[in-house]
């Protein structure tokens, strides 16, 4: 088996033959392989945490505490950490080191209530201190990476985003943590996406151990790093948009596309997990025959192994056809893949018309997502979004925690088709 295997499956394996241009939807899946490499990397983390003083309120602080100290239990011997509190001010409370002495390490983490940080939200001293710990262990075969927590919104947001971008320039990755109801969810899904790293929302405070430990044990399990798909298109082939859609959904626009050759690069790869690019293919009409349409190749490294390796690449082929039963078998995975993108694509859009006032065209894009939703059993979603359709009916704005309920939930639509027993291609004929 391959260290890295790529599989790529296409929505439909054959099209009629038209003059017309046809869509297709190209899905390429990366998992690592079972036997990868030498293990796990070491890691190298800062964990930045917010102590302002909205951090009082339910005790998020008394939660964090739990979490930290349970993320300190979870450290290997081989693994660097440092912890930084902030608010108006910033205070490393324990350098980069390796923590021999958990127990000690654990009480510095209890005194977090008595260290005097100012009461305001200021993050971007606070990502300028974990850069400085983690640049002073870097090593290019450890996981280098940052942890932010915060419940509210930060000065300096393009600043803090500059910095964060310039961390993964370095090989550095950032993770977000959104506690509560009043953070900026934009800004904190912005930086994850951009710094190859995850994004959470926890609106119950009591989660936050939960989720650190889940965000935590899954860094220490990367065993692929650098990981590029390219993918080569075929003369008169173009790629529409592209999609982020497992682990979850990110929109990556319309990507460059270089001398026909598209290159997107993925996070870092934990053990077992799929990650899974979405593409829009805009198909030229053809002839009856067998095309291949692109080729896809992926290039990583392994922790531990000095050398890339480059995995060769895959051509991905469709028949034009005129028979109209041929073109009608589907792929029912990546339509459903598609479906999941086409339900966040209309939460997203709705909350960006509601916010500049469409409040008629918004109702309606979410009430369309909740019927959606309703369909594919995500009744709690479903409702969220008939909710916050009601409100902008009734002149009200969307809420703060509706409109993070349903960015983050709707992220994690394709999350659930691993509980769906894989089904092979059918024809609609037949339907």
């Amino acid at each position: 088996m391959a260290e890295v295997n790529l599989s790529t499956s296409l929505s439909y394996q054959a099209i009629m033959t038209t003059s017309e241009d046809k869509l297709v939807y190209l899905l390429a899946d990366v998992v690592p392989g079972a036997d990868i490499g030498v293990g796990p990397a070491s890691l190298n983390v800062a964990i930045v945490l917010d102590k302002s003083g909205s951090m009082y309120a339910a005790e998020k602080l008394e939660y964090v505490i739990q979490a930290v100290s349970h993320a300190i239990d979870l450290l290997r011997p081989s693994d660097l950490c440092s912890i930084i509190a902030f608010a108006d001010k910033t205070r490393v409370l324990i350098p980069s080191s390796q923590i021999y002495d958990k127990t000690s390490a654990k009480a510095m983490v209890r005194k977090i209530d008595h260290v005097d940080v100012g009461s305001g939200t200021c993050m971007l001293q606070a990502i300028e201190a974990a850069l400085y710990e983690v640049r002073k262990n870097y090593a290019p075969d450890r996981l280098n990476h940052i942890i932010l927590l915060t419940d509210g919104m930060t000065l300096n947001e393009k600043e803090c985003i500059s910095k964060c971008e310039q961390a993964v320039k370095e090989g550095i990755s950032v993770s977000t943590i959104g506690v509560g109801d009043d953070f900026n969810e934009k800004f904190l899904l912005g930086i994850a996406n951009s710094c190859k790293g995850s994004s959470y929302y926890i609106d119950q405070p009591r989660d936050i151990q939960d989720i650190f430990a889940k965000e935590l044990t899954g860094v220490q399990n990367v065993v692929v790093k650098d990981c590029k798909l390219e993918i080569r298109l075929s003369k008169d082939v173009h790629i529409r948009h592209a999609y982020k859609v497992k682990p979850i959904i990110n929109d990556l626009g319309t990507p460059d596309v270089i001398n026909r050759v598209c290159s997107v690069g993925l996070s870092d790869l934990q053990k077992e997990e799929v990650q899974s690019l979405l593409f829009e293919l805009v198909l030229p009409s053809r002839k009856a025959g067998v095309y291949r349409i692109a080729s896809a190749s992926l290039n990583y490294s392994i922790p531990g192994q000095a050398l890339s390796v480059g995995m060769s690449s895959k051509d991905v082929t469709i028949a034009y056809t005129d028979e109209p039963s041929q073109a009608s078998v589907i792929s029912p995975r990546v339509l459903q893949m598609a479906d999941a993108v086409s339900i966040f694509r209309q939460q997203t859009r709705a909350l960006q018309l509601a916010e500049v006032g469409e409040k008629a065209k918004a109702t309606q894009l979410l009430r369309s997502a909740a019927t959606q939703l309703l369909q594919q059993g995500q009744e709690e979603l479903a409702n969220q979004a008939l909710s916050e359709a009601t409100r902008l009916e009734q002149g009200s704005a969307a809420t703060s925690a509706g409109t993070k309920k349903l960015e983050y939930g709707t992220r994690k639509l394709t999350q659930l088709l691993d509980t769906i027993p894989d089904i092979p291609n059918i024809s609609l004929d037949k339907q």
